[in-house]
């Protein structure tokens, strides 16, 4: 007779995030690197920074630097119309990112998750990775790739030009 399989074999890790997205592409953030997904409340502008930073706004009682998403990633040419925002944090910054849409919590069984496929090329450096579902793919958007790129961070303009 066949030896019964040990159920350590049964385990699957799953992954949780949060679905959003952002320039007509599915995308999923670890809920390590996001903490929610809120209403947008009025911005503040601050002058002399990039189009694509919105202001700062309160949330949830902190003030928080709002950047476009969709703004950065194609270079100022779409605008995000969402009304929600991607509550980040890491390297000591925290901040939000308004999205187009949110898709709600997810979870993936680690399984599905494949190398990164090709996303829209505007999206490209911050994929690390895209997640087979039923549904279609979700690219899992790094936001750790985001807050370590040189042009997000310095959201202030270049005072040369």
């Amino acid at each position: 007779s066949s030896a019964p399989v040990p159920l350590a074999n049964a385990y699957v890790e799953y992954w949780h995030g949060a679905a959003f997205e952002v320039l007509g592409v599915r995308c999923v953030v670890s809920l390590r690197e996001a903490r929610k997904i809120v209403d947008l409340t009025p911005t503040i502008s601050v002058p002399g920074t990039k189009q694509w930073v919105r202001g700062i706004a309160n949330i949830g009682g902190r003030v928080l630097s709002i950047s476009d998403l969709s703004a950065f990633l194609s270079r100022g040419e779409k605008l995000s119309k969402g009304k929600q925002v991607l509550l980040i944090s890491g390297r000591g910054i925290h901040s939000g990112l308004v999205i187009d849409l949110s898709l709600g919590g997810v979870r993936f069984s680690s399984d599905q998750l494949q190398e990164s496929s090709a996303v829209d090329a505007r999206l490209q450096p911050f994929v690390s990775g895209v997640f087979e579902t039923d549904e279609g793919e979700y690219a899992v958007f790094s936001i750790e790739k985001l807050l370590h790129d040189s042009d997000f961070v310095e959201a202030g303009l270049d005072q040369a030009n």
